[in-house]
């Protein structure tokens, strides 16, 4: 009977370290799949990666080359020349932009499957660990004397003691392995939504960039209708250009005349506090200063100074707020008189007891009443409205002295709506921005 007893239990053994073995090898074979799966997107990566140095690097040139060409175009060739780079440099971008998207989703695809891993590790964990604790249990339900009494020697009951340690040896691993399962889930899922959030915003950066593109070609096609190609009429679209601009800041110096500078400095930051962030990424270019500059005296703002500064940007460079705060108006100047005022603008509040502008803009993110951080994408730069060339106006009120108001102009024949202060509301920026980053 002993004999028996101890024959069975030999093979119940040898069951327990079959099942462990297949068990062992499926994991190691679903394993190597994973792997090889994981190595392919791995290499996908790395190909995207190395796409996209040579996109930047493509995308740099383009940048370093508009800086000369973005600065005013006095002959029709030398504008449509400009114009013709600006697009280069666009899609460029848009390429540059497109390949981080793909790789984005490539990451994603590859946390994804990482989930997935994870998930079902955690599944074979579980019923490992079921099944080492219903031997464990089986094994525990007998005591040492039992077990004793079912073998035929000495030899055969340590070897079945041994295989109570090492089924709860076993049984440790299945628990550590869980555990190192679940916290593997838990980074990768934070990993693919912080991944996840990336390609969204990068995803809005192309539609963004498209829409750009999209109204530089508008731009060009318009230029060439106006002008039909030809010099004479460019220089007449020029002149007539600066005709208007001229006669509207003379409407525009007039209604300002007429508004009272009633605040009260106290509340205003302190000069060289740095209180506002530079509204372009570095590096930054004074095109233009505050105030009586040669422009400015040239008789170009109507005998008044210039009320903010001129930023050397590229058609398309991210516009950021220059501080947190509200949104208090957007809006677009060529809709009632092209090329003759700010273009597309944006005007934010900040607790400061300043207010922002941001001008000639190519595109605008933000709409009325929008809470905005500091640093926060507001808009793309551009040349809308009066602009000798492609840049951004930066101009800083005291926030009381400020009104977005109506203008009926006479120039014009349309009522114009944008920001209006008495000239004692614009301020200095320069006082007010920190050092360029």
């Amino acid at each position: 009977m002993h004999a028996a007893a101890g024959k069975q239990n030999r093979i119940k053994v040898a069951l327990i370290a079959i099942s462990i073995v297949a068990l062992f090898t499926v994991l190691t074979a679903l394993a190597g799949r994973g792997v090889a799966a994981d190595e392919t997107i791995r290499r996908k990566i790395e190909e995207k990666s190395e796409e996209i140095k040579r996109l930047e690097a493509e995308a740099e040139r383009y940048r370093t080359t508009l800086g000369d060409l973005g600065r005013e175009a006095s002959t029709l060739s030398a504008r449509v020349k400009a114009i013709e780079h600006t697009l280069q440099r666009l899609e460029a971008n848009i390429r540059l932009t497109n390949a981080k998207v793909e790789r984005a989703n490539l990451e994603i695809r590859s946390l994804e499957d990482g989930i997935v891993e994870a998930t079902s590790a955690i599944d074979t964990g579980r019923g490992r660990l079921g099944h080492f604790l219903g031997l464990l249990a089986e094994r525990e339900r007998e005591t040492p004397l039992e077990i004793f009494a079912k073998h035929d020697s000495i030899s055969s009951f340590f070897d079945s003691l041994d295989q109570i340690i090492g089924i709860q040896a076993n049984l440790q691993d299945a628990l550590a392995e869980l555990r190192r399962s679940r916290e593997a889930l838990r980074e990768r899922k934070s990993s693919a939504e912080t991944k996840r959030l990336e390609q969204k915003a990068l995803a809005q950066d192309l539609a963004d960039q498209k829409a750009v593109e999209i109204e530089e070609r508008r731009g060009r096609s318009s230029l060439l209708a106006e002008t039909r190609n030809q010099e004479r009429r460019y220089q007449e679209l020029l002149a007539d250009v600066e005709k208007k601009r001229s006669a509207l800041q003379e409407e525009i110096n007039a209604l300002e005349a007429d508004l009272e500078a009633d605040f009260d400095r106290s509340l205003l930051p302190a000069p060289g506090s740095g209180v506002l962030g530079w509204p372009l990424p570095a590096p930054i270019f004074i095109t233009q200063h505050f105030g009586q500059t040669a422009f400015a005296r040239a008789g170009a703002y109507s005998g008044k100074g210039h009320n903010g500064i001129d930023l050397r940007a590229a058609v398309g460079t991210a516009v950021f707020a220059g501080e947190g705060g509200t949104v208090r108006a957007t809006g677009d100047t060529d809709l009632a008189c092209r090329r003759a005022s700010y273009g597309r603008w944006v005007l934010v509040d900040h607790p400061s007891n300043l207010t922002t502008l941001y001008a000639h803009l190519s595109l605008v993110r933000v709409r009325r009443g929008d809470a905005v951080n500091r640093g926060e994408l507001i808009g793309y730069s551009g040349q809308s409205g009066y602009a000798t060339g492609p840049h951004l106006h930066f101009t800083v009120f005291a926030r009381q002295a400020v009104n977005v108001g109506e203008l009926r102009s006479r120039v014009c024949g349309r009522v114009m709506t944008l920001p209006l202060s008495p000239f004692g509301g614009y301020l200095n920026p320069l006082d007010y921005l920190g050092n360029p980053a």
